[in-house]
């Protein structure tokens, strides 16, 4: 845990991280927002890690919990 984020180790992804840029922040949370909602040029560059649910399909229930696993260790 850096600051407010969480952060890769030994290249090991990151729950949420779909931007894939190492680390579960705000930004990742809004992005799977925006897809989940259709806006157009939204993409997820790791959607895997945002299926917190582990059902193969991304839902308001993996976005409630990437923000709880974002707000639980601030």
């Amino acid at each position: 845990n850096y600051g407010n984020t969480f952060i890769s180790i030994n290249n090991i992804p990151v729950r949420g991280d779909v931007n894939a840029d190492g680390a579960l922040t705000v930004a990742d949370v809004v992005a799977l927002q925006k897809w989940l909602l259709a806006v157009p040029d939204t993409h997820l560059a790791n959607w895997k890690a945002a299926d917190l649910c582990e059902d193969e399909r991304l839902d308001v229930f993996d976005l409630c919990l990437m923000k709880r696993e974002l707000l639980k260790n601030n």
